[in-house]
C-alpha cells in the first residue's frame, strides 16, 4: 500500500510582477474582513528594506469612531517574551547571570523540585512549571479577577511538583517567563518596566513601544480591544492579566520591524544577542525542540523563518520574518476573531517559493494476513494516561478497528503479528500490541510514542459513585473541591464557579465538564486518599480528601 500525503498548500506563486499585484493581493485577504464601523489591525509587510504593503483597517477605538493607524498601539501578547528574553541574554553578556544557573540562586523562595531548574530551561518552555493562567482559573479565580506577577509568584512559591522533568519535554507555558522577569529585576537591582526601557527600547529607538501592567491606565494611540458577539456587534474586552515579562509589551507595527529587522542585519553591538535568541536545543531525549530565547526558529515549506504569535483579551499579533529572503510580516489586531497566523501564511506565499516536494510518498506498506481469532486477542478498551482518553479496538469484516471517541474509525492493517498500520489517515502512525503487558503503543513518524493499557470497561453503580464524594483540598492553589451525589449523578462544587457536571471515564478516573480530568488514588487498604487534577498544561496537581 503506498500512501500519499499531500502539502496544505500544493503551489506556491513567486514575488509578483508589479506592486500594485501585490498590494492587491494582501489588500483582498482583508478585504472581506474589513467593517468601518469596528475593529481592525495595521499590516506591514517589508522586502529587502522596503515597504511592499502597509495598511490600517478599522477603528482604534469604536466609541469616539477614531481609526487605526500606522501609529497605532497594540497589547502584542506573548510576542513580548522575546524582549525578556533579550533581557537576560544582556545580563548574560555582561556576566550578571549565565543561563545555565540554577533558577534558585536568583528566586531562593520557589521549592526544590529534586533537580535542578536552569534559565535556559525557563528560556525553552523546557521548565516543567505549571502555567499562571490555568493555575490561577484552577484555584478559583475568573474572568475579570486581575492577576498581577505577586499573585503569580505567592502561587508558584507554594508548587511542590512539575508537569515533568526539567529538559524532558516543550510546554508552552507564561510562568517561565514571568518568573525571568523577576530574575531581571532581582539581577539588575531595577523595575523590570524601566530596565526594559533604558536597555532594549530606547536603544533600538523603539520609542513608542513600553510595558504596562496597569490596564486602567490611559495611554495615547493604545486601540482598544474587542471581541464580536454577533455580526457586527462588538464588545469590548478587558485585560485583566496585568502580569509582565510575558506579555504586555505595547508597540507599533514599525516599531516591531525595527526590532525583527536585527534578525537579518544587526548593528554590530546587537549581532550576538540576536543571534543567541536563535539558540535552540534538544530535550534530554535528544528530540529538537524549536522555542528559541522568546522565539520559534522553523520553516515555512522548507522557507527558514523566526516567528511569534501574541493573543491577549481581544488583541492580537503576528511577526514572521524569513532572513534569507529579506522578508518580514507584522499584523497587529484590536480583534479577538482574526485568525493572523492563517493571513501572515497566505502572504509569505505571495513572496516565497516551496522548497519541499508537492509530494510526499512514505515506504510501501506490505500488509500480511491474519485470521479473526489472532485480531480477537487485541479487542478492548485501552487507556492513555498521559493523554486522558481511551480507545476501542474491535474486529469487524476481519479487519481491526480502532474507534476514537467521536465514533471516527481507521483500519488496522497488519504488518507483523502485532505490528499494525494504521490506515484512512495522511501520516505514517503505528500500533503496537503487547499482550503480556496489556498494552498498546502508538508510534508517530518522528518515534514518538503513546502508551495505552488495556483495561475492563465496567459500569459503576450508585454504590460505586458514593466512593468518589467529598471534600477535597489543595496545599498548593489553597482552594476546595466538593464532590457529591445529586439524582444518582456525581456533582461538582467551588465556592466561586458554583455547580458543574461530572462525567464518568472510566473507573477512577472522572472528567470535569470536559475542563480537567481527576484521578482518584487509593491507599493500599483501597481507601480514596484524594485525587490529581490534569488540564491543558497542568498536569497529576493534588487534592487531599478532607471528608
Amino acid at each position: 500500500m503506498k500512501q500519499i500525503i499531500f502539502l496544505y498548500f500544493t503551489v506556491f506563486t513567486t514575488f509578483s510582477v508589479t506592486s500594485q499585484n501585490i498590494t492587491n493581493d494582501i489588500d483582498g485577504l482583508f478585504s472581506m474582513r474589513e467593517n468601518l464601523n469596528g475593529p481592525g489591525g495595521v499590516v506591514l509587510v517589508t522586502q529587502n528594506n522596503k515597504t511592499v504593503f502597509e495598511k490600517a483597517y478599522g477603528l482604534e477605538n469604536i466609541s469616539y469612531k477614531i481609526p487605526n493607524t500606522s501609529e497605532s498601539v497594540f497589547n502584542i501578547g506573548s510576542m513580548s517574551k522575546q524582549f525578556t528574553a533579550m533581557g537576560i541574554v544582556l545580563l548574560q553578556m555582561e556576566g550578571k547571570l549565565s543561563i545555565d544557573d540554577d533558577i534558585k540562586k536568583y528566586l531562593p523562595e520557589l521549592n526544590n523540585f529534586g533537580k535542578p531548574i536552569t534559565i535556559r530551561h525557563l528560556l525553552h518552555h523546557t521548565s516543567g512549571f505549571r502555567s499562571s493562567p490555568e493555575l490561577f482559573g484552577l484555584a478559583g479565580w475568573r474572568d475579570g479577577d486581575a492577576i498581577s506577577n505577586e499573585d503569580f509568584y505567592r502561587y508558584l512559591t507554594k508548587q511542590t511538583a512539575l508537569n515533568f522533568e526539567p529538559g524532558s519535554e516543550y510546554m508552552y507555558t507564561n510562568s517561565g517567563y514571568i518568573l525571568l522577569a523577576k530574575i531581571i529585576e532581582n539581577v539588575s537591582k531595577q523595575n523590570f518596566k524601566s530596565w526594559m526601557k533604558e536597555k532594549i527600547f530606547q536603544p533600538l529607538q523603539m520609542n513608542a513601544t513600553f510595558i504596562e501592567e496597569n490596564s486602567s491606565n490611559v495611554v495615547s494611540k493604545v486601540a482598544t480591544s474587542y471581541s464580536e458577539i454577533e455580526p457586527s456587534v462588538f464588545n469590548y474586552v478587558e485585560n485583566n492579566d496585568l502580569t509582565y515579562g510575558a506579555s504586555n509589551v505595547y508597540s507599533t507595527s514599525k516599531d516591531v520591524l525595527k526590532w525583527m529587522k536585527n534578525f537579518n542585519e544587526a548593528s554590530m553591538n546587537w549581532k550576538s544577542a540576536f543571534e543567541m535568541l536563535k539558540t535552540v536545543d534538544v530535550l534530554n531525549s535528544g528530540q529538537k525542540n524549536n522555542y528559541g530565547f522568546g522565539v520559534f526558529v522553523d520553516d515555512f515549506f522548507g522557507n527558514h523563518r523566526i516567528q511569534h504569535t501574541g493573543a491577549i483579551a481581544g488583541f492580537r499579533s503576528v511577526m514572521y520574518s524569513y532572513p534569507d529572503d529579506n522578508l518580514e510580516i507584522i499584523i497587529l489586531s484590536n480583534f479577538a476573531s482574526n485568525q493572523l497566523s492563517k493571513t501572515a501564511d497566505q502572504i509569505s506565499q505571495l513572496f516565497l517559493q516551496s522548497k519541499l516536494l508537492s509530494e510526499t510518498y512514505p515506504e510501501e506498506i506490505k500488509p500480511i494476513t491474519l485470521n479473526n481469532e489472532v485480531l480477537k486477542k487485541y479487542e478492548g478498551m485501552y487507556w492513555s494516561d498521559k493523554n486522558n482518553y481511551s480507545r476501542k479496538i474491535y474486529v469487524e469484516n476481519n479487519t481491526l478497528w480502532y474507534l476514537r471517541s467521536n465514533n471516527k474509525k481507521s483500519p488496522l492493517i497488519p504488518i507483523t503479528s502485532t505490528e499494525f498500520q494504521m490506515g484512512g489517515i495522511n501520516e505514517k502512525l503505528l500500533v503496537k500490541f503487547d499482550i503480556k503487558t496489556n498494552t498498546m503503543k502508538l508510534i508517530s513518524a518522528d518515534n514518538s510514542i503513546d502508551v495505552f493499557e488495556k483495561y475492563v470497561d465496567k459500569p459503576l453503580l450508585v454504590e460505586d459513585l458514593k466512593e468518589y464524594t467529598g471534600t477535597f483540598y489543595s496545599s498548593e492553589l489553597e482552594t476546595y473541591y466538593t464532590i457529591s451525589l445529586k439524582d444518582d449523578k456525581l456533582i461538582g462544587y467551588h465556592s466561586r464557579f458554583g455547580e458543574f457536571d461530572i462525567q464518568i471515564l472510566k473507573q477512577d478516573v472522572l472528567s470535569w465538564s470536559g475542563m480537567a480530568v481527576s484521578k482518584y488514588k487509593r491507599n493500599k487498604k483501597g481507601s480514596i486518599t484524594g485525587l490529581t487534577i490534569t488540564m491543558s498544561r497542568i498536569r497529576d496537581l493534588w487534592f487531599e480528601k478532607k471528608q
